[in-house]
Order: structure tokens, then sequence, then C-alpha cells
């Protein structure tokens, strides 16, 4: 009799580790997503509001964002093959103060979900206006609702 007691007790406790397991899991990561940064592009000033946070075509792309083609070899602005991926933006408010914003990771996470973590890196006052702007270039494979999470360091 004492050995059916331990017997159920042990399965009972295994049990109960395996659920509290099941439920600690929830949210994180279950792979990190490759991504390209999308670079030299700036909101059109004909925007009124934010663009998407997802943008699936091309002709979406332009509706919000223009070129800013600058002299070097990584003057030219990135092409995006929107057949094959699409872009995640983040933009914020103009402002006057310099801000960076840079990606510390993109993950994808239990619940079919992208978490893109970011960080915001704010200086010192400007004699003008920036909107800051970060795009990822992401393989369709991974197109899933984001949710955002940024960190701000003042410098």
């Amino acid at each position: 009799m004492k050995f059916q007691n331990l017997l159920f007790y042990t399965v009972l406790a295994i049990g109960l580790l395996c659920l509290s397991g099941c439920q600690a899991s929830k949210g994180k990561v279950v792979a990190h997503v490759p991504y390209k940064t999308v670079e030299n592009y700036f909101v059109r000033n004909d925007v009124e509001g934010m663009p998407p946070m997802i943008i699936k075509a091309s002709d979406e792309f332009e509706r919000y964002f223009g070129m800013a083609a600058t002299m070097g070899p990584d003057g030219r602005p990135t092409d995006v093959d929107f057949s094959k991926y699409y872009v995640i933006c983040v933009a914020l408010p103009p402002t006057d103060l310099e801000t960076d914003l840079s990606v510390e990771s993109l993950s994808e996470a239990h619940g079919g979900k992208l978490i893109l973590r970011y960080e915001i890196r704010r200086g010192e006052r400007r004699s003008y206006s920036i909107q800051p702007l970060l795009l990822l270039m992401v393989d369709k494979k991974y197109e899933m609702p984001v949710e955002l999470k940024a960190e701000v360091r003042n410098n």
C-alpha cells in the first residue's frame, strides 16, 4: 500500500512540474529571427500620423517612405523584394533631440508572435527636427504579429 501511495504522489509531482514548466515557458523565446536593417529611407513629410508597423507591399512602402541616398559605398537605399520579405517599421514622432534607434533582438515567442526589442538612445537638443525610423526586412516565413519592446537611454 505504501508503494502505491508513493507511486501516486511521485506521478502527481512529476505532472505538476511538467504543467508549471509549460506555463512558465509561455512568452519565452522559441528562436531568434534573422533580419536585415533597411537603410537610407525617411518618413515622407506628406504622411499624416505614423506609418504602419508591418508593410507587405512596395506600393504601400513607397506611400510612407522616401529614399535618402548618400555618398559612399553604403549610401544607396536598401532594395526590398516584397515577394520574399516584409518590413517591420518602428517610427517615433518628430523630435529635436538627437535620437538613434537600434535593434537588440528579434525573436519568435510561444504563441506565434515576434518580439522586437530595440533601444532608443536620446542625446542633445538640435536646431532642427528629425523623425527617428528603424526598418527591418524579414523573411515572409516569419510573418506573424509583432510586439515592440523599447528601452530608452538618455545620454
